[in-house]
């Protein structure tokens, strides 16, 4: 019994002094992580974890319901992409066909009103929206570089990049897309909680505009 209460003990301070470290060293953000995500099963994002962070409605200006293909639903999809459902896991699946819906299909308890975890859907709707601003004149264009907007990104490299190689990847970020290693800079940026402070402390490696790569930092900035 006493040796079982001296390693309780000893755990105990062990669990004490690692958390002490994470905070010491910024890596804190992994403590969301492990009750976010591991302690759920899991190993990396997935679609349900948006009930673990602040989340906020964009009300529709002025919502307009989508309009029904004439061949709406006619076609069943082939074995072959439903193989590729199964594989992935797809729980929601839509064709958009010039203006209307040409089919759809929800899976495993999903529907047209359930709420998932939309990942990098954002990247092109945050690149639509840099086109919308372009055309209201709020963004110059896509030469405008980034430090009109942030004036940390002056120096060396930083200073060339512009919202253009934001928005086509090819910006030369300093970034590790890394979705599985606790220890990325895209690990740290899902669960950080000064996200706006931990993306203005980057730099640029690499020319921009000269190749492409993708990196989800890229879209964050912009």
């Amino acid at each position: 019994m006493k040796a079982l209460i001296r390693f309780i003990k000893r755990l105990i301070l062990a669990i004490v002094l690692l958390i002490a470290i994470l905070y010491i060293f910024d890596y804190d953000y992994m403590l969301k992580a492990v009750r976010t995500i591991y302690m759920q099963g899991h190993s990396t994002a997935f679609l349900n974890d948006f009930k673990e962070f602040d989340n906020d409605t964009i009300e529709a200006g002025t919502p307009q319901p989508w309009p029904l293909h004439a061949q709406y639903n006619s076609v069943e999809p082939t074995a072959g992409l439903m193989e590729w459902h199964d594989k992935l896991g797809t729980v929601a699946f839509l064709i958009i066909k010039n203006d209307s819906i040409w089919y759809e299909k929800y899976y495993d308890g999903y529907d047209e009103s359930s709420r998932s975890n939309s990942f990098s859907v954002a990247k092109s709707m945050v690149t639509s929206m840099l086109g919308k601003a372009i055309m209201e004149g709020k963004v110059k264009g896509l030469q405008q570089p980034l430090s009109d907007f942030f004036p940390q990104f002056s120096e060396g490299y930083n200073a060339d990049v512009t919202v253009g190689d934001l928005a086509s990847m090819a910006s030369g970020l300093d970034w590790d897309e890394a979705y599985y290693s606790p220890f990325s800079i895209t690990t740290r940026a899902y669960f950080y909680d000064d996200l706006r402070e931990m993306m203005l402390d980057l730099d640029f490696k690499e020319e921009p505009g000269k190749d492409y790569k993708y990196l989800s930092g890229n879209t964050q900035l912009l």
